[in-house]
């Protein structure tokens, strides 16, 4: 799953809210909250593969609650070859319920289209997954378990990241790490990882710009190392 969900930043506002005075009138919390994002990445990489060079990924999400469902994609700039499986459109639904102050659950689901695909593969596919999510100060590590029905391949990922406050410029600068290991039922496990950086920049109260920077590898005999790639993109949330 390749969504952004920043459950441990939404348990870090929380905890460090202020509480408004009684004669201070309080604003309605919207029922509903939408995101959209729109980035160019130079790489499509996805659990330690690089699946696709130069891509967009649009994707739209909506949160009510501890309840969230979306769509993301990736579309290619340049024409693929080995197979043509990089255009790809997931569908994803969660639940987020909260179990203690700076502890949020995740479960859902994801379902995978691959709308050009070759000859003999599959051009779908459906997962479920769940996920622990903290917020420790500047802290926010997680960790998840992922199972791809269809394809039969269990994926446990673990993550960690740290943010700067870079309170002169009004942003932060966001350091993150990931763990993961593929094992599918018939085929080669796999292990990964990545060390990144990203950099908000705040347009407005509902628009940003990210830049990020990310290096992975894995140790597949035959796969494509990804390396170093970058990401930019603006988001809005409504």
């Amino acid at each position: 799953m390749k969504k952004t969900i920043t459950l441990c930043a939404a348990l870090l506002a929380g905890a460090t809210a202020l509480t408004a005075q009684d004669s201070v009138p309080t604003m309605t919390e919207p029922a509903y909250a939408v995101t959209v994002d729109f980035p160019f990445v130079s790489k499509y990489v996805f659990r330690g593969v690089k699946i696709a060079r130069e891509s967009l990924q649009p994707s739209v999400e909506v949160a009510a609650g501890d309840f969230y469902s979306g769509a993301w994609s990736n579309i290619p700039l340049r024409n693929e070859h080995d197979g043509d499986i990089s255009k790809e459109l997931d569908l994803y639904v969660g639940y987020t319920p909260k179990i203690t102050d700076n502890l949020k659950a995740d479960l859902g689901a994801t379902y995978y289209w691959y709308p050009r695909v070759g000859h003999g593969v599959d051009h779908d596919s459906f997962e479920v997954f769940g996920g622990l999510n903290w917020a420790l100060g500047n802290l926010t590590p997680a960790v998840y378990v992922y199972r791809d029905i269809d394809l039969d391949v269990w994926t446990v990922q673990g993550s960690i990241g740290y943010s700067v406050p870079l309170k002169s410029w009004g942003t932060s600068l966001d350091f993150n790490a990931t763990i993961g290991a593929v094992s599918p039922d018939h085929g080669e496990a796999y292990d990964y990882y990545s060390v990144g950086v990203n950099l908000p920049v705040k347009l407005s109260d509902a628009v940003k710009l990210n830049f990020g920077l990310t290096y992975t590898e894995n140790d597949l005999d035959h796969g494509r190392d990804p390396g170093l790639w970058g990401t930019t993109g603006i988001t809005a949330s409504f």
